[in-house]
């Protein structure tokens, strides 16, 4: 598809090129399908664990998620819908981080966004991820 593609919308030939949304839709899903294959059944399973045990350890606390961890579960978790498991490993790395190893810059980025998330919210929507994976 991306190789058929020969100018920006505006050079198209007739006016009935490809749009900018529907190139970067293409362009989208092909970066998604390619990643999804490297990861085999069993490797995704091990990656909706990881997420499992921080919601457990989670789910110990006293507390509710941080912003900072409730922002990395929730972009892992869009990730994972999107079948893009590389990167949602990396958002988990992430949410694991010591408090002071964070992005000061990033975690005032995202203290200014209201809280959404509880853990049980969070583990609804990894439920639905394993779901449809089967």
């Amino acid at each position: 598809m991306i190789a058929s593609y020969t100018g920006l919308p505006s050079q198209s030939a007739g006016g009935g090129g490809m749009t900018g949304a529907s190139i970067h839709a293409n362009i989208y899903q092909a970066s998604s399908t390619l990643e999804s294959m490297r990861f085999s059944a069993e490797q995704k399973a091990e990656v909706h664990a990881a997420l499992e045990t921080i919601l457990d350890r989670l789910d110990g606390m006293p507390r509710a998620p941080d912003a900072w961890e409730e922002t990395c579960l929730v972009l892992a978790l869009n990730f994972l819908e999107s079948g893009l498991y590389e990167r949602a490993l990396k958002e988990l790395d992430d949410c694991v981080l010591p408090a002071d190893e964070r992005s000061p810059w990033r975690e005032r980025q995202i203290n200014r966004n209201p809280r959404r998330y509880s853990v049980g919210r969070l583990r609804a929507r990894l439920e639905g991820v394993k779901a449809a994976v089967r």
